[in-house]
């Protein structure tokens, strides 16, 4: 039952993967935001910010505002492999700007090589001070840097190859091969096909970067991941975001692609809310303030700190959200800004 659910989402993305070829990481496109692609960095990241302060601020966290429960479905459990699936569309978008600046294909992919292991450093350095150890450590910017480092060098690869690849990765992190995803990098591997399928969403934008050229894929591959998702499902994998089982991976892909769908039919409306877009473009400033604001003076400078009731909490939750958020974006008007 499990080939035959990722059988189905092979066929079914055939026809996009020959739009993809067509246009690919080469074509040349302004060097300007894709406002859908931030709007959807946006709603990732003040998620991962809103889903990680409840557990700070809350003394006991509802149900259904917790994420990492196994295999018990939870909302929260969403916005970091949204982040995950965006990290594939911004590589090819990546990829073009540098190769439109004049740089060889070669050295746009050792470009994007050498962020994303500044990204895997960067996570590593917070995760060890926040632990005080000096062994390195695991985490969520590790993950997305596996991700798109492993994306970088599939991108010379054919549309249909780089499907191959995720398509054999669900088959092998459908149960014997699954660990903790952030704590370990083989166990992350689980996440790759989300940044695939986000590469070959990106590279089917047209050479103008008009959003619409995105929904036909973002459609193709929402439908053919939901399809999947149920096959594994009714297979008997379970939906686990912290062990990456294949079927949670495809079903927060069919969600990514979703929401891509929508910001991109926004943005070819001219809809597109500032705000989010604007939170969008500074997302890594916004979650490493997270760790120096409130994770450290948490962990750190206040470990015995009594946590909120329910309704303080939540304003808590609610008000540092905001201010992380907004405290990005000003930083980012000034010009400090980490980019991604």
């Amino acid at each position: 039952m499990i080939h035959v659910g990722v059988a189905g989402a092979a066929v079914a993305v055939r026809d996009w993967t020959r739009i993809a070829a067509k246009r690919g990481s080469r074509a040349s496109v302004p060097a300007k935001r894709v406002e859908c692609v931030d709007a959807c960095r946006g709603v990732a990241v003040v998620g991962m910010l809103a889903a990680n302060l409840v557990n700070v601020y809350l003394r006991h966290v509802p149900s259904v505002l917790a994420h990492n429960q196994g295999p018990s479905l939870r909302l929260f459990d969403l916005p970091a492999p949204l982040f995950q699936f965006l990290i594939g569309v911004s590589l090819t978008l990546f990829l073009r700007n540098r190769i439109a600046t004049g740089r060889t294909p070669a050295a746009a992919r050792f470009d994007a090589a050498r962020r994303f292991l500044l990204l895997i450093l960067l996570g590593v350095v917070l995760d060890g001070i926040g632990g005080l150890s000096p062994a390195p450590r695991w985490g969520v910017l590790q993950t997305l840097g596996l991700g798109g480092l492993l994306a970088t060098l599939l991108d010379a690869v054919s549309p249909t190859v780089c499907a191959v690849v995720a398509l054999g990765l669900l088959g092998l992190y459908s149960g014997p091969a699954n660990g903790i995803v952030h704590e370990h990098p083989l166990a992350a591997l689980a996440f790759v096909p989300l940044t695939l399928a986000g590469v070959l969403v990106g590279r089917t934008l047209g050479p103008d970067g008009d959003a619409r050229t995105l929904l036909p894929s973002a459609r193709a591959i929402g439908t053919a991941a939901l399809v999947a998702a149920a096959a594994l499902f009714a297979a008997g994998v379970p939906f686990d975001k912290t062990l990456g089982t294949s079927s949670f991976v495809v079903l927060a892909t069919a969600v990514s692609a979703g929401l891509l769908y929508c910001t991109a039919a926004l943005e070819v409306r001219g809809q597109t809310p500032g705000w989010i877009v604007a939170i969008g473009r500074n997302a890594l400033t916004a979650w490493v303030t997270l760790y120096v604001v409130v994770y450290y003076p948490a962990w750190l400078v206040f470990p015995s700190w009594h946590r909120l009731g329910l309704g303080p909490g939540l304003v808590a939750v609610l008000a540092t959200t905001a201010l992380l958020s907004e405290g990005a974006v000003a930083l980012g008007r000034r010009g400090v800004r980490i980019p991604l």
